[in-house]
């Protein structure tokens, strides 16, 4: 049985690569401000400071005792944020799993949209836009398979604007089924997506 203690035991969180790259001691972070502080804007100061300050005690832990062995943990608040690698996570298995008690239970296909590299500076000075590439690239999916199976697909989009290196690349994850809801209802199945064709 697990009960709340008085500060005692303090057990340090183990700082991820992430953060060790952005605050240790060649303070990469605050250089970057300093030289792109006109071009950053409020949203990603915010985050950035959620993600420095995740997971330190001085903003507040549980502490739990085991009755049995007098174990004692401390477990410090998380920031939730969307920069944070560790919270991020976390949200996006619990969003995982959420979606699986909801989603039909057929097979699907992950398809993924992007632009080209050279109208990313456009999405970058406009971000506003973003929203509207997310809703092109489920209509086109749509589009396609209203036009080929005169079916609505089922379509779960998600929106990353950086790729695996950390650099600007708006792209759409979209999770399809193999398969779509005829006008009477009825569910009918495809196993083909033209992927060669959709690019164009």
């Amino acid at each position: 049985m697990l009960s709340f203690l008085d500060l005692g035991y303090i057990r340090v969180m183990e700082t991820n690569i992430l953060r060790r790259i952005f605050f240790d001691q060649h303070q990469h972070w605050e250089k970057f401000i300093n030289k792109h502080h006109r071009n950053l804007r409020p949203i990603v100061l915010k985050e950035v400071e959620k993600f420095k300050n995740c997971g330190n005690p001085k903003n507040g832990f549980k502490l739990f005792v085991c009755e049995g062995c007098h174990d004692v943990k401390r477990v410090p608040y998380r920031c939730k944020g969307r920069f944070c690698t560790t919270c991020s996570s976390g949200e996006t298995e619990e969003w995982g799993r959420l979606l699986q008690e909801e989603v039909f239970q057929v097979n699907h296909r992950h398809v993924i949209f992007t632009i080209d590299k050279g109208l990313r500076e456009i999405f970058l000075k406009y971000r506003e836009l973003l929203k509207d590439l997310m809703d092109e690239a489920v209509q086109v999916i749509q589009t396609w398979f209203q036009k080929k199976f005169k079916v609505t697909p089922g379509v779960i989009a998600g929106l990353h604007t950086f790729g695996a290196r950390m650099n600007f690349n708006p792209h759409v994850h979209m999770l399809v089924t193999m398969g779509g809801m005829k006008k009477n209802g009825e569910w009918k199945k495809y196993d083909y997506i033209p992927f060669a064709m959709l690019r164009k």
